[in-house]
């Protein structure tokens, strides 16, 4: 009988796995406590049916038969929780497998909202009125479903989350966009900061069509096309857009950008000391097609032509770099520099040169 009771102690009797259909994560408990309890059983049930009817009143066999009763009665219990924990789990699987079936239409627009999603403000809202059908579909066919760790890794599934992103889709909109307006204005002033920084680097040359210089050259159409790109994002999300405040870091940077301009300027020489009079002519001819400005000095770089060769020692092309400085409106010079290139046209002679020019750097006029 010691052994049957030593067999009975070491049997751990847990409760909360009685009240109801096991969870999956609980189930190989639950297992292990019903082999524990069925050995326990069977143990106890063989040294009872041994007991003489004269001993069986006394007190270790009376307190045997009790506790085997009661975990008669706890092994009943188990076992239907444990087939109550199965059914569970097959519905759930079954759940699971047609909520995966049904929200694939879906499955990209989750993705991008659920990682912060990207885009146009109309692109952002095709999204939100796409999350509010699936939004109508958890609540009125998956109502309360949730993630479940086994079963949203076997099938590849999260219900709970892909609910609750659809539920949360207009905050999601909002906060996209604010974000994207922060961004995009952030990039503004950081351009201009990268002029500035990498201005002297730069040997002081700007690339006239970028936003930095456009913007010192004209602020209020800067602040015109700004403030119509980003007051209307921001509406849609139910925000305003603070002009006073952003035009005013604008102006800050503008005049910082402006200040190293007017700082570097006096520094820089005009190098171009070698002629090549019809070349020279070319440049400013076609300077003046496209820019305005009075030419005030030209001159070539080096005094030499560089000759491109192809693989057989052919020339291709002959072309020579040089630079000028013209007047416009501005307080200083512009200085560009500006490269003729002549095509080899065969027999040691060269087509008629065309024009490029580069950046441009405002210094000291002559």
């Amino acid at each position: 009988m010691n052994n049957v009771k030593s067999a009975i102690n070491s049997v751990q009797l847990l409760p909360e796995l009685l009240t109801g259909p096991i969870p999956r994560e609980k189930k190989q408990t639950a297992e292990n406590l019903l082999r524990d309890l069925e050995y326990a059983l069977k143990r106890g049930e063989g040294e009872l049916s041994r007991v003489p009817e004269a001993d069986k009143e006394d007190p270790v066999v009376v307190e045997v038969t009790k506790k085997l009763a009661e975990f008669a009665t706890v092994r009943d219990q188990l076992k239907a929780s444990l087939e109550g924990g199965s059914k569970a789990s097959a519905a759930a699987d079954g759940q699971f497998r047609a909520f995966r079936e049904e929200t694939r239409p879906w499955a990209r627009v989750v993705g991008s909202f659920r990682n912060g999603p990207h885009g146009t403000v109309s692109e952002l809202q095709a999204g939100v009125a796409e999350l509010a059908k699936l939004d109508a579909l958890c609540k009125s066919k998956y109502p309360g479903i949730a993630d479940d760790q086994y079963l949203s890794f076997q099938l590849a599934i999260e219900p709970g989350t892909w609910c609750s992103v659809a539920s949360r889709r207009e905050e999601i909109f909002k906060t996209a966009v604010k974000e994207g307006v922060e961004k995009a204005w952030k990039g503004v002033l950081a351009e201009i900061d990268e002029a500035r920084e990498n201005l002297a680097k730069n040997e002081g040359l700007i690339a006239e069509d970028g936003r930095p210089y456009k913007a010192l050259l004209d602020r209020a159409k800067t602040k015109t096309t700004v403030a119509g790109n980003l007051k209307p994002a921001l509406a849609a999300a139910g925000e305003t857009f603070d002009e006073q405040k952003a035009f005013k870091e604008l102006d800050e940077k503008l005049d910082a950008f402006a200040a190293e301009i007017d700082r570097l300027a006096p520094t820089w020489p005009f190098v171009a000391s070698f002629h090549a009079p019809q070349l020279e002519a070319g440049a400013s001819a076609y300077f003046k097609r496209i820019y305005q400005g009075q030419v005030l000095k030209t001159g070539l770089l080096v005094q030499a032509a560089s000759i491109d060769k192809n693989a057989l020692g052919i020339p291709t092309e002959r072309y020579r770099t040089g630079a000028m400085l013209s007047k416009g409106k501005g307080k200083w010079c512009e200085y560009r520099q500006w490269t003729a290139h002549e095509t080899y046209s065969g027999g040691g002679g060269y087509a008629a040169p065309t024009y490029t020019i580069g950046a441009m750097r405002l210094q000291k006029c002559p």
